[in-house]
């Protein structure tokens, strides 16, 4: 008798780079270890795309420009009292225009790695009650959002078990706690000398990377122009600009020695050699820097997940929030590469390969 070849819809929303990574994850892992159809889909399939660049030029605004506006509507939105009803709304809507789509492509399962999916799959569920699917939703956050919370949902997979508390589960759902899912490169074994070797970096001076996602958002000029010339170790900062060209450009200006790349697909080898990381609380760049022995300074995590991702991890004792320039200098200052050693016992790099496993076992 053949095996049935499962087929597996990995859905994100492209508001951020972390939940789109995390599919990507995902998806490599059933390619390489389970005979399955997997394919990668996102919540704005589901209406034209002028629409979802408007949303996504509105967002990134928002978060650069009024990041307190996120702030109100991040707790209004996680108040389940009073913003549900508009989170029951867009889905039923999104629920609606999704039917052709799902009708087409069947899935077995559909994997959410952000809320809005989670919505719509559980939404459709509910009105399509001849339609089998299993909903799993794979949090990217060390929070997680009441907007995630739904009843068509089979299974959690949590970043950690902190979030046994929040979580009001319905009876039969399943929860896991098996971190958030890395790409395989994150659990490579490297040599640090050879990494170094290959960027030109002498093993004698610690490495300080910038980084601030995909669109560059870390305001790298505040911190370099705070700490440049005042660290007192033989130090050497690099820029990971990501998409942002004119931050990229700026810096150049700016500081002629400084190492400024922009997007590149070498992240993991870049952690993996560099000593301490200076970056934003998304879950995405937290779960894949706790893979690697960084030192990790999270600088003015944004208002909603990110303080509550910092929050948590600060008091896991895997990092350091600074909310100014002096405030990076001073954990600069006090670096220690033992404290990165032991940071790195709370990473979950094999994430990935778990949550898969214990969906094939739901599937089979």
């Amino acid at each position: 008798m053949t095996k049935k070849k499962y087929k597996i819809l990995i859905m994100s929303a492209p508001i951020g780079s972390g939940h789109a990574l995390a599919a990507e994850a995902l998806k490599d892992e059933f390619m390489k270890s389970h005979d399955c159809d997997v394919i990668l889909g996102s919540a704005f399939d589901f209406f034209p795309k002028f629409i979802g660049k408007i949303v996504l030029k509105s967002y990134f605004s928002v978060l650069k420009y009024v990041p307190g506006l996120y702030e109100v509507a991040y707790k209004w939105g996680n108040n389940p009292s009073g913003s549900l009803w508009l989170r029951n709304v867009i889905n039923d809507i999104l629920a609606f225009l999704a039917d052709n789509y799902l009708r087409k492509v069947k899935p077995d399962v559909v994997i959410a790695t952000h809320a809005t999916p989670a919505g719509i799959i559980s939404a459709y569920k509910k009105k399509h009650k001849d339609v089998k699917i299993i909903l799993t939703s794979v949090v990217t956050d060390f929070t997680i959002h009441k907007w995630w919370i739904c009843e068509g949902t089979d299974a959690y997979f949590l970043a950690a078990d902190n979030l046994k508390p929040e979580m009001q589960k319905k009876q039969g759902q399943k929860l896991f706690y098996y971190g958030i899912p890395v790409r395989s490169a994150f659990r490579q074994k490297y040599s640090r000398h050879e990494l170094r070797k290959k960027f030109g970096w002498q093993d004698d001076t610690a490495i300080c990377l910038l980084m601030g996602g995909g669109e560059g958002l870390l305001p790298m000029k505040e911190i370099l122009g705070g700490v440049i010339g005042k660290v007192p170790v033989k130090m050497r900062f690099v820029a990971i600009t990501g998409r942002n060209k004119a931050l990229a450009n700026e810096l150049k200006n700016l500081y002629p020695d400084l190492e400024v790349y922009g997007f590149t697909e070498a992240i993991p080898e870049f952690m993996h050699a560099a000593d301490i990381i200076i970056s934003k609380a998304g879950g995405l760049t937290a779960a894949e820097t706790l893979t690697t022995s960084l030192n990790y300074i999270i600088y003015k995590p944004l208002p909603g997940q990110e303080e509550a991702n910092a929050e948590y991890l600060k008091c896991s004792g895997a990092a350091v929030i600074a909310k100014a320039p002096n405030d990076v200098l001073l954990a600069i200052s006090n670096y220690s590469s033992a404290e990165g050693r032991q940071r790195q016992n709370l990473g979950r790099p094999e994430a990935a390969p778990d949550i898969v496993k214990a969906i094939i076992n739901m599937l089979n």
